[in-house]
């Protein structure tokens, strides 16, 4: 009886979760949250202006989006005065020091300094702000923001606005986020990579000698984000095919005890092989036995998954309806974009046609840590150079594994200040 209750509350969770995206609620939503911001002063009550970035987030049609990008505008110089008044934090998340990375010193003479260093932020923007003087940081270093999730009407994002004379990067995979950032004109610079241009090449690469004994791999978290049961209810449709699927997770918003549960309901057990907690060579060596890679995810952020497989010759199954991913990735040499009733035959298809794709050579060539260094460190230098300040260095190369990480030779970096180093100095 239990077991049965938690099969219909996971199956529950999921359902309302692919309603959440119908246009129908997305819609409420919008005009819900723009109706709450009126009625709260509009304009004239800063505090209002979360619903006003709530509704631009659920928006599904680009009529709505313009409108609400132009009074999102509007309103920033109103909102950025409030904006000064934020409390403090006392001490940083875990997951905060993982994933600050210096990609290149300040130099300095006699304590001031002469060149600008580079500082990547990978999420946790929110934290960042409330942890140092950020205006005294941004004398030392420029920012480099790699978010972890779509959808750039975030108040922690736009925060930074308040810095106008300070130029920061922000990575922006997804297309809506990119015209969001830019329509704004302010001193967020967006550019269209992100942590799907920094996946390490070297874990995850073609391996000799293993067979292609998965028509298909997902790797994905076991949270309902993620989508698995429209994966077990196109594998019902072609049962008879013999089609066997690799699912690679972990726990994070959902645990296994429910993938397994949702496989049984769907009766599609003999076709399914579930792996939990591998490290990111196992997660190469399940690809390398894989046809095909997917993800089925609506909304994406800081996805990594689908591109591993590139590097791993493995093309990809990407949703059409998804928001995070850059869809230009998603090409003749990569894989396919798909809309989610075409799951099935995909998967078909691509059982007898994986041969036809070349991902790792199109991924080496345009979204490797080498390639993506060269791009941030242009746009960086271009930026230095135009404000009359020095370059004479190059930010070195990282990669995500699956944290931020000195690509190559950590050597490199021996000498960078840390983590702790910049809490100290910038309180």
């Amino acid at each position: 009886m239990l077991s049965r209750m938690v099969l219909y509350r996971a199956l529950l969770q999921r359902k309302a979760f692919d309603w959440s995206f119908s246009p129908l609620v997305r819609s409420a939503v919008v005009y819900g949250s723009y109706v709450g911001y009126l009625l709260a002063g509009g304009g004239s009550n800063p505090r209002a202006f979360a619903r006003l970035l709530n509704a631009h987030r659920y928006t599904a049609g680009k009529g709505i989006a313009a409108f609400l990008r132009q009074q999102i505008k509007m309103g920033l110089e109103k909102w950025m005065h409030y904006r000064h008044k934020i409390t403090p934090l006392e001490a940083p998340s875990n997951g905060f020091r993982r994933r600050i990375l210096v990609l290149k010193p300040p130099r300095k003479v006699n304590d001031r300094c002469v060149e600008k260093g580079v500082l990547l932020v990978a999420g946790h923007h929110g934290e960042l702000y409330r942890l140092v003087d950020v205006e005294r940081l941004t004398r030392d270093y420029y920012l480099v923001f790699e978010p972890g999730w779509s959808g750039y009407a975030s108040e922690d994002i736009l925060h930074y606005c308040l810095f106008k004379d300070c130029p920061i990067v922000i990575m922006c995979p997804e297309l809506d986020d990119y015209e969001f950032i830019r329509y704004l004109d302010t001193n967020l610079i967006p550019v269209r990579f992100g942590a799907s241009d920094w996946v390490d090449p070297r874990i995850f690469r073609p391996i000799e000698g293993f067979d292609k004994d998965f028509d298909a791999v997902m790797v994905a978290v076991w949270g309902k984000y993620k989508r698995h049961h429209v994966l077990f209810h196109a594998l019902r449709g072609i049962r008879r095919s013999g089609a066997r699927v690799a699912l690679v997770g972990m726990p994070w918003q959902g645990t296994r005890e429910e993938i397994e549960m949702l496989v049984d309901y769907y009766e599609v057990g003999s076709h399914v092989t579930i792996f939990e907690n591998l490290s990111p060579v196992e997660v190469n060596e399940v690809l390398n036995r894989s046809k095909v890679n997917m993800i089925l995810s609506l909304r994406e952020g800081a996805n990594r998954s689908i591109f591993e497989g590139f590097f791993a010759e493995v093309p990809g199954i990407v949703l059409r309806r998804n928001i995070g991913i850059n869809k230009d990735y998603i090409n003749q040499y990569t894989g396919k974009l798909v809309e989610e009733n075409e799951l099935a035959q995909a998967l078909l298809w691509f059982r007898e046609h994986w041969k036809d794709f070349s991902p790792r050579v199109w991924a080496l060539a345009n979204i490797s840590p080498e390639v993506t260094t060269a791009k941030l460190n242009h746009l960086l230098k271009g930026i230095a150079e135009s404000r009359g300040e020095l370059w004479t260095t190059d930010i070195v190369a990282k990669c995500n594994s699956p944290e931020p990480t000195y690509y190559a030779d950590p050597s490199v970096a021996k000498d960078f200040p840390t983590i702790n180093d910049i809490l100290a100095d910038y309180r």
